[in-house]
């Protein structure tokens, strides 16, 4: 069977007559040790559990789980037979069928009549004739008398609890000692000797403990109340700002997408504008290599028709005129076709678009021409180089915008040249698929080379460059220093190759020293780079041009 929750538990305080296990009217209620009430019959449809009492080793306890907290909740040796009934409930279900018209109470003062109306002094129910009598009588005239429908709710309708021995004995005693109530004959009997008290007496001791035992649970019921409150209040502001966050979300996302969306419009737009401009740059090139290939099929079938049939004299004559113009077309520029071809158009997702409709958009259409005038190069193989070793550079691919490719460039063309042999040098060219080119050469001779870089065509920026190349290395013989003065010791007679001296017939530099400028250099050539290689030692070099003041 389906157990209940906090709902039902909530629904069986506010109808205390109706079981919150069936939802029925109580039929025999039973109170659990949870103090939550149920039907017998729902009691003995629970499934109980048994387990060992705790500090025995034998017996065991049977327990069950509470329908409507959930509790596990100990049975009394007897079973659920042996709970206590639920008098309350009981009379409310008596209350509730009076209400309703399905029973009728006898008469607790003539035991003939059908109970109607109850005296809330006496505790007894009366049909009218004994109603009458009671209101006559002076010293029941005035009590509380109510039709048993109007009686209000936890009224009791249950009469005097008799004894199951002695059923003519009320049970108007209380043992203390077996903490059970007893009647008159039960008490001389079954509890001779024990501390046995009257009931009312009992019950007025009771009910003062029971009032203490509810003051000292109303803090904590007003704490657990108000944290209770505090709960609802955060559960219904989490309801509310999620409502809020909700609304935010959709605006923004709408917002968004709207944004998208004119992204995406401009972007076609973008698309099409340099599919328009590439177009007619296409068709401009086209025209142009259609003139030239006129112009040179013009010139070769009129110089064939000339050899072929033309006579010796006019062949003569027009032999100078013919090799001018065919000069001419020859002449023009030959790499037309490597950049006939329609540049690529490319979409970068990951690069930023600005702000559209004040969010920050990515992805943009660029073009992927390569424009000879950005592109850049860069590495040692451009400023010199050594007979023999290897040189190289980089060459880095850039559009129009000055961005770097992305992808594969067009192939660059290398020339490079001996100036004075006039030889030319093969260079190795590895694309990265990244936009550059690593380009490396051997030179093999000494003197000065001019290397040209070509894009399209077109010489790319600064291009051609001229490279001295030297021949094999030498290394330093001196020493690298500041000043002949220190590294020697304070010897007059030492020299240095940068050709600096000092007053007092010093015949070295003082450089780095009170009135001499200067930087740290080689000894032997006065070469200021730490990490070149010897040009020689400078024997007539001017030896005053840092003679200035004395030390």
């Amino acid at each position: 069977m389906a157990q209940t929750g906090p709902a039902e538990a909530v629904s069986s305080v506010m109808c205390p007559s109706h079981c919150p296990q069936c939802q029925d009217l109580f039929s025999d209620p039973r109170v659990l040790p949870c103090l939550h009430t149920l039907c017998m019959s729902c009691l003995q449809s629970l499934e109980p559990f048994s387990t060992l009492e705790r500090g025995q080793k034998l017996g065991t306890r049977q327990s069950v789980l509470c329908p409507v907290c959930d509790a596990e909740v100990s049975l009394p040796p007897g079973g659920v037979h042996h709970l206590l009934p639920d008098r309350l409930a009981q009379t409310e279900v008596l209350l509730e069928r009076l209400r309703r018209g399905g029973d009728q109470m006898p008469c607790d003062l003539c035991a003939d009549g059908t109970g109607e109306r109850r005296c809330q002094d006496c505790r007894v129910t009366m049909c009218e004739f004994c109603c009458v009598a009671h209101r006559r009588q002076k010293r029941t005239a005035g009590h509380c008398v109510l039709l048993l429908q109007d009686l209000p709710p936890g009224s009791s309708l249950s009469p005097a609890a008799v004894c199951t021995l002695h059923p003519l004995e009320e049970l108007c005693l209380f043992c203390e000692s077996c903490a059970l109530p007893s009647c008159r004959d039960c008490a001389l009997v079954k509890h001779l000797g024990h501390d046995i008290r009257p009931v009312m007496e009992v019950a007025g001791r009771h009910r003062a403990q029971l009032q203490g035992a509810l003051l000292k649970s109303e803090p904590q019921l007003e704490a657990l109340e108000a944290a209770l409150y505090v709960v609802q209040e955060a559960g219904e502001d989490l309801k509310r700002s999620a409502d809020l966050l909700r609304k935010e979300v959709e605006a923004f996302t709408e917002g968004y997408i709207h944004a998208v969306q004119e992204h995406r419009v401009r972007l076609l737009q973008d698309i099409e504008e340099e599919v328009r401009r590439k177009d007619q740059a296409l068709s401009l090139q086209r025209a142009r290599i259609h003139q030239q290939l006129t112009d040179l099929r013009t010139a070769t079938t009129f110089t064939r028709g000339l050899l072929d049939h033309g006579p010796d004299l006019h062949l003569v004559q027009a032999r100078a005129l013919v090799i001018g113009r065919v000069k001419e077309l020859n002449q023009r520029d030959h790499n037309q076709m490597e950049h006939a071809e329609a540049d690529r158009i490319v979409f970068n997702a990951k690069e930023e678009a600005g702000l559209c409709q004040g969010y920050h958009m990515y992805g943009r259409v660029q073009s992927a021409a390569v424009d000879p005038e950005r592109c850049q190069v860069r590495g040692p193989g451009l400023q010199s180089g050594q007979k023999g070793k290897l040189c190289s550079f980089t060459l880095t691919c850039n559009t129009k915008s000055g961005d770097q490719l992305d992808h594969n460039g067009a192939s660059p063309r290398v020339i490079i040249l001996h100036k004075e042999s006039g030889r030319s040098l093969q260079a190795s060219i590895q694309d990265n698929h990244d936009g550059t080119y690593n380009i490396s050469y051997i030179p093999t001779e000494t003197g000065q080379m001019s290397i040209s870089v070509y894009i399209k065509g077109r010489h790319i920026r600064s291009s051609p460059f001229t490279v001295t190349v030297r021949g094999s290395s030498h290394q330093h013989r001196g020493i690298y220093h500041c000043c002949s003065f220190c590294s020697s010791g304070g010897q007059k007679d030492a020299r240095c190759g940068c050709g600096g001296t000092m007053p007092g017939s010093f015949q070295g530099c003082g450089h780095g020293h009170k009135g001499h400028p200067g930087q740290s250099h080689w000894s032997c050539c006065g070469s200021t780079t730490e990490t070149s290689e010897c040009t020689g030692v400078k024997d007539s070099a001017p030896r005053n041009l840092l003679r200035t003041v004395a030390l």
